[in-house]
Parts: structure tokens; sequence; C-alpha cells
């Protein structure tokens, strides 16, 4: 139930109004009445109420000054205000002042009822955008991390594809554009959150928020907004770091992920790939992935073998040959030790054999 604070010093029109209020198929439910508008601060902050439906004419604190207050203390909620045709002046300024809407006196059920529609549809429009973001902000780590990982090595087209299929899919849920422009904010905080993490300090963190609010811009707006921010991040990014060092780095990469299977591949290689000395190539190296040269072989071996296991006809024997361990017990020790499972136990998990 939605609720609402009636504050007029009738007391005719109070008691109209929680009846008008009671039988409506709406949701809305009186929790409070008050005769001026100091009572009525006083229980707007006791109750929080969702609607606040005031006369403008009250004696110690009018209905302008109310709302003017209300909302000076940030308070969300809907107001309407009643009014008689002589206050119209005045009901013009209150609607200056983010009020919802007004009502004339005498009060009609039909007016009334219009407004708690209306009402209830953007209450309705609100929860479901509250729910759906929230819903996707649990979701949203993996993709926050897959996207700063390929801005953290310069790839803004692959990054900016991740984003585009993120939007898509949220499009395809049925979700709002305003649900799926919130989603696409908060997943550019979060790719920031991560970049700055990884820069240590290197970086400088962006004006928020990324994407222009409201629902006046369209989806491709906020889409070519999006990109631009990208952009800006991927230019933090470089001028966070050596760009010739990115460069030299990418060339090893290129050769262990051509290579991590070979069982000699050596730190060694991927120094002379890059053209840095061991000791140097070995901190650079760490500095850009976050992991040392063997973690990261070692993290491509395993991906690549939870693969193999998944087809029915391949042992784990044949798996761990496949990228690069001889030795079998060895290979057995790695595999539990990164995921908490035998290579066995898991090909039994995921096959059923």
């Amino acid at each position: 139930m939605y609720k609402v604070l009636i504050v007029d010093d009738e007391i005719m029109i109070k008691r109209s109004l929680c009846k008008l209020i009671a039988e409506s198929p709406y949701g809305f439910e009186v929790i409070g009445e008050a005769d001026d508008g100091m009572e009525a601060l006083a229980l707007c902050e006791k109750l929080r109420p969702d609607l606040l439906i005031t006369d403008i004419s009250m004696p110690v604190m009018d209905g302008l000054e109310l709302i003017r207050e209300v909302r000076r203390r940030k308070r969300d909620m809907e107001i309407i205000i009643i009014s008689g045709y002589g206050d119209f002046a005045y009901a013009q300024q209150a609607l200056r002042q983010d009020v919802t809407d007004y009502l004339l006196k005498p009060l009609k059920e039909e007016q009334l009822y219009e407004l708690l529609s209306d009402i209830d549809g953007r209450f309705k429009e609100r929860h479901k955008v509250a729910t759906g973001r929230s819903q996707w902000v649990k979701q949203s780590k993996a993709r926050s991390e897959a996207v700063s990982e390929q801005l953290w090595l310069l790839n803004e087209e692959e990054a900016l594809q991740l984003m585009k299929e993120m939007v898509q899919k949220l499009r395809e849920e049925g979700v709002s554009d305003e649900v799926a422009r919130s989603c696409t904010e908060d997943l550019l905080t979060m790719v920031e959150a991560e970049l700055l993490h990884r820069s240590g300090g290197g970086m400088s963190e962006s004006s928020k928020p990324f994407l222009t609010e409201g629902n006046e811009m369209p989806l491709e707006g906020w889409l070519v907004q999006a990109r631009g921010s990208l952009k800006d991040l991927a230019e933090k990014v470089r001028a966070s770091r050596n760009w010739g060092q990115r460069q030299s780095i990418a060339k090893a990469i290129d050769y262990i992920v051509l290579n991590y299977f070979q069982e000699d591949i050596s730190l060694q290689k991927a120094a002379e790939k890059s053209g840095m000395s061991l000791s140097y190539f070995s901190r650079c190296f760490k500095d850009e992935l976050g992991l040392s040269f063997t973690d990261y072989v070692i993290k491509l071996r395993m991906e690549k073998v939870k693969e193999l296991l998944k087809a029915p006809g391949v042992r784990a024997s044949e798996a761990a040959l496949a990228v690069g361990y001889e030795d079998y017990p060895h290979f057995t020790k790695t595999f539990k030790k990164y995921y908490g499972l035998s290579p066995n136990e898991y090909k039994k998990r995921v096959t059923g054999s």
C-alpha cells in the first residue's frame, strides 16, 4: 500500500479525501492527517509518506512553505495540492516547485482518481526500474571485469561490443530504455573502479554520471555517450601506462597464447619475444596482467583443459598432455588447487561419466 498524508484545516475536506482514497482501487492508504504545514512537516519525518496531499491556505505554515521545506529536505514523495479558484495563482507557484498536480475545490471523485491512477503508474515504473537495476547489478561483476580487461588491453572495439551485447540482452528481456540506461551507467562505474584499482592510483576518476539522466534522450543517443565514455577510459589507461611497454608485452602474450601447451615454454623465451631483459620483463608482465608469467601460463592451460574435459571421449590424462603436462600427478595437483576438484571428479560432474 502507498502511504498518504493529508494536510488541510477543513475537517470535511479531510474526511472526504479519506473516504475517497479508502474506496479507490489504486492501493493508497491514509496514514496521517495534519491541520497545518508545521504539523505536517513533523509527520513527514516520522511517517515518510509516498504521497502528500496538502491545502495551500492554512494557518501557522501554509502549503507553499510546507512544499518548499519538504523539497529542501529532499524528501522523495509525490505532492498534490488542493486549491480554491481564488488560490489559483498560488497553485501555479506550487507547480513550479516540483508538485505532481492540483485538485480544485469542491473535490471531484473522478479528478482525484485520475491523479491517483497516474501516480500509481509512476510508482510501479520506479519499482520496475529499481528491481531490474538491482537484479542486474548482482549479475554484472563478470561483465564489468570482461569490459575492463579489454579496456586495460586497449581493445576498445571489443569492450564496446561486450557492452552492446549486454544492452541487447537487456532489451531482449523486455526492460525499458531507462532501465537499460541505468544498467549501462552502473557497468561504466564498475569498469572505471576496476581500472582505477589496476592502475594503482595512476588514473584520475571521471565525473559522474557518464550518461545523461532521464528519458529525453533515445537509446541511440546514450549509446553514443557510452562509446565516448569507453574511449575516455581507454585514453586514461594509455596515460597511466607506458604504451611502448604495453606493445612489447603484447608480443610476449601472443607468443604465450600460441605456445602455452608446449612443455618447454619458458619465461626466458617470452622475454626474448618482448625484447626486454628477463628481470624487467618479469616485472612489467605482472604489472600489465596482474599475474606472473607462470600463473598466466597455468591460467591458460587450466581454462583449456577444463573445456577438453567436457568432451565425453577425452580422458583426463589425454587432456593433460594436450595442454603441456607430461607429469600427470603434477597436473592433477595443479588442477585440484585451481578448481577444488580432481580432473576426474570435474569430468564426472560435467559429463556424468
